[in-house]
């Protein structure tokens, strides 16, 4: 599905001319990153999928300086051979500023900052062995940057390629295997990664007008 989205993306458009991002250009975005692990042993197996989606507005409110509102969702599930299974949804939104350098024709490098809010909730599945939910918001501020393709006037597409971020989180845990038991914390904490099209495919697909 990924290589028919990005086969799809790249077929919209392409153009040998360079694209200013002008004053006064909108851009609608649609984003998604799926990731699928699996860890085997000799008597186990763990089973990991990940899947984020975004669409977000954008407005270019001076030449190759963008200003963005983006809402995501996530969904998220580990499943083991001895009976676990949980299931994560999350819900969110950001907002996020991002500045376009050019770099060869229609292709630019990004960098900006961002600041958003994700609620969580984790739960694991009838099937399991244990009764086990837990909720978790998270506020983040960060800063990031990547590659732009401006396919043609009308058509992008966007990938992240390093993420910088300080969160902080307050998750509440329920457990009841044979007593009700509630667990509340509280985190900070400093993240730094590095994304790209070999071992985590993450893009989005801008619409210019």
């Amino acid at each position: 599905m990924k290589k028919q989205l990005l086969v799809t993306a790249m077929a919209v458009g392409i153009s040998l001319c360079g694209f200013a991002q002008t004053k006064g250009t909108n851009a609608l975005s649609f984003g998604i990153n799926s990731t699928t692990n699996k860890n085997t042993g000799a008597n186990y197996e763990n089973k990991y999928q990940n899947n984020s989606f975004s669409l977000g507005y954008g407005y270019f409110f001076k030449d190759n300086d963008k200003l963005g509102l983006d809402l995501t969702y996530g969904l998220n599930k580990y499943n083991t051979n001895d009976n676990v299974k949980q299931e994560q949804k999350s819900y969110g939104g950001n907002l996020s500023y991002q500045h376009y350098f050019p770099l060869v024709k229609t292709l630019f490098a990004y960098a900006g900052g961002r600041a958003g809010y994700t609620h969580s909730e984790n739960n694991n599945l009838p099937e399991s062995y244990s009764q086990y939910s837990s909720t978790s918001n998270q506020y983040n501020v960060g800063a990031y940057g990547g590659i732009t393709w401006f396919l043609s006037k009308r058509f992008a597409l966007e990938t992240s390629l390093l993420t910088a971020d300080i969160v902080y989180a307050k998750n509440e845990i329920n457990e009841t295997n044979n007593a009700n038991v509630i667990t509340k914390t509280e985190t900070t904490s400093f993240n730094l990664s590095s994304q790209g099209f070999i071992k985590n495919l993450g893009f989005k697909i801008y619409i210019l007008f």
